[in-house]
């Protein structure tokens, strides 16, 4: 054998090396231990007024923290997202008329915000806000002011 015959134990050793190399040059693995590790640590609950909630989404957690005294949807919603209950301008040139969210539950087309009123929080697993995009490209045109969708889990 010469020289410049490669093994397959030579090609693994090579190789090895070349990937610790790697990891030294990228970054991945310090060259050294860091002299000081400084922890910060706050044993408190957390202010829920400085917590931010995703505002396209209400979760069952976040009903649990925030929304303890709602008894509907609607109070629910007046509460954690009153945004969502706005008119959005008129729905077309012909009827000048402002125009509300659509309700859905579990997908399905339930008609305007007063069906809010009879949806128990109990039964509520999450809801959702559809801007007028987002709606009529799940659920097709006619939702000039966007969807608020009710996840139950009953279907």
């Amino acid at each position: 054998m010469n020289k410049w015959t490669l093994t397959t134990e030579s090609v693994a050793r090579t190789r090895s090396t070349l990937l610790v190399l790697l990891a030294f040059v990228s970054g991945c693995v310090p060259l050294s231990a860091p002299e000081s590790l400084v922890v910060n640590g706050n044993a408190s609950p957390p202010d829920l007024d400085s917590v931010r909630f995703d505002h396209l989404l209400i979760t069952r957690d976040e009903i649990q923290l925030r929304g303890r005294n709602a008894t509907s949807a609607m109070a629910l919603i007046r509460r954690l997202r009153p945004r969502w209950l706005s008119a959005r301008g008129p729905s077309s040139f012909t009827n000048p008329a402002a125009s509300y969210p659509i309700v859905y539950i579990d997908q399905i087309r339930h008609g305007g915000l007063p069906t809010l009123h009879s949806i128990p929080v109990t039964e509520i697993l999450s809801l959702e806000f559809h801007s007028m995009a987002d709606a009529t490209i799940r659920w097709g045109t006619g939702h000039t002011s966007g969807v608020i969708n009710i996840v139950t889990g009953r279907f």
